[in-house]
C-alpha cells in the first residue's frame, strides 16, 4: 500500500518519508530498521491503516489506553487518529483515566476502564491496537485473554512497546525494582514526571513472553519486529550524551535486530 487504501488517499501526515516507513509487518520484520524509519507514530499509523484496508466492511477497531491519540507529539496525537478514522466504520476506545475526555469527536464509543473490566462484545474488532500501553499491564495473560474475546476470528491485536532487551528498557526496570524510578525520571526530565499518570511494570515486553503469553490467551501467531530511530537521547543529562552516542555506534556496527528500542507485535486471533 503506498498513499492509497479503499477509502481514498492518506492524510500527508501519514506519509512515508524514511526508506522503512511503508513496509509491511513481515519487510520490518525481516530487516535491521535502526534508522531506517522518521517517527514511530507514523511507522505505526500505516500499519495500522494496511491491517484495516484487507477488512470487508463494515470496520471495527478498537485503541486500548488511547489518550487523546496516537503519537508522544501533542501536535500530532488527534491527526494520527484522524487518518485511522477515516478508515474504519467504527471506533472504540478504552482509557482508564476518567480526566481524559477527548472533544475531538472522533471516536464512537469511549469506556473509562482498563481492557480488563471494560464491556466489550465479544467477536466483534477486527483490529485492536495499543500504542506503548503493554509495559503497563499488571496481568498480561488477562489482558492478553480480554482482547483475544473481543476480536473477530483472522482480527488481529497490533501494539509498540519498549523492549526488553534494549538497555533503556533494562536500565528503567532495574530503577524501578530500587524504587528509584521516578526519582530520575523527575530529574532527567526536569519535573515533568508530573504527567506520568501509570506505573510500568514491564511484565510482556520481550519476544519470549509475549509468544507464552498470546498463546495462553489462544491467539494463533504471535509475530515480531524492531525498529529505532531517535532512541532514548533525550533522557540522557548532557554530561553523559556521548554515552549514548557510543552506544548508537555500536548499533550501527553490531547489527542485531533484537536488541533494539522499540517492539512491535503482531498477535492473530484463528478463523
Amino acid at each position: 500500500m503506498s498513499g492509497q487504501t479503499n477509502e481514498g488517499p492518506i492524510v500527508p501526515i501519514a506519509d512515508p518519508q524514511a526508506p522503512h516507513d511503508d513496509l509491511t509487518f513481515e519487510e520490518l520484520g525481516a530487516r535491521y530498521n535502526y534508522m531506517m524509519t522518521s517517527d514511530r507514530a507514523r511507522v505505526f499509523v500505516r500499519l495500522l491503516l494496511k491491517e484495516l484496508s484487507n477488512r470487508e466492511h463494515p470496520v471495527r477497531a478498537l485503541d486500548i489506553g488511547c489518550g487523546e491519540g496516537i503519537s508522544e507529539s501533542k501536535k500530532n496525537q488527534v491527526e494520527y487518529l484522524r487518518v485511522v478514522r477515516a478508515h474504519v466504520d467504527e471506533l472504540w476506545a478504552i482509557e482508564p483515566d476518567p480526566n481524559v475526555n477527548p472533544s475531538h469527536g472522533l471516536l464512537d464509543v469511549l469506556q473509562h476502564s482498563t481492557m480488563e473490566t471494560a464491556k466489550l462484545p465479544e467477536n466483534a474488532f477486527d483490529v485492536v491496537y495499543s500504542y506503548f500501553v503493554m509495559e503497563h499491564v499488571p496481568d498480561p495473560t488477562v489482558f492478553l485473554q480480554a482482547a483475544y474475546r473481543c476480536l473477530k476470528p483472522g482480527g488481529v491485536y497490533l501494539f509498540m512497546t519498549p523492549n526488553a532487551r534494549h538497555y533503556f528498557t533494562m536500565i528503567a526496570r532495574t530503577l524501578k525494582a530500587m524504587w528509584l524510578d521516578e526519582l530520575v525520571l523527575r530529574a532527567v526530565t526536569r519535573g515533568a514526571s508530573e504527567d506520568y499518570h501509570y506505573p510500568v511494570m514491564y511484565r510482556c515486553n520481550s519476544q519470549r513472553r509475549l509468544s507464552k503469553y498470546g498463546a495462553r490467551a489462544g491467539f494463533e501467531r504471535v509475530d515480531f519486529a524492531y525498529l529505532e530511530t531517535r532512541g532514548p537521547r533525550c533522557y540522557f543529562p548532557r554530561p553523559l550524551l556521548f554515552v549514548h552516542d557510543l552506544l548508537a555506534m555500536k548499533r550501527r556496527w553490531i547489527r542485531s535486530p533484537g536488541c533494539l528500542l522499540e517492539l512491535l507485535c503482531r498477535m492473530k486471533k484463528g478463523g
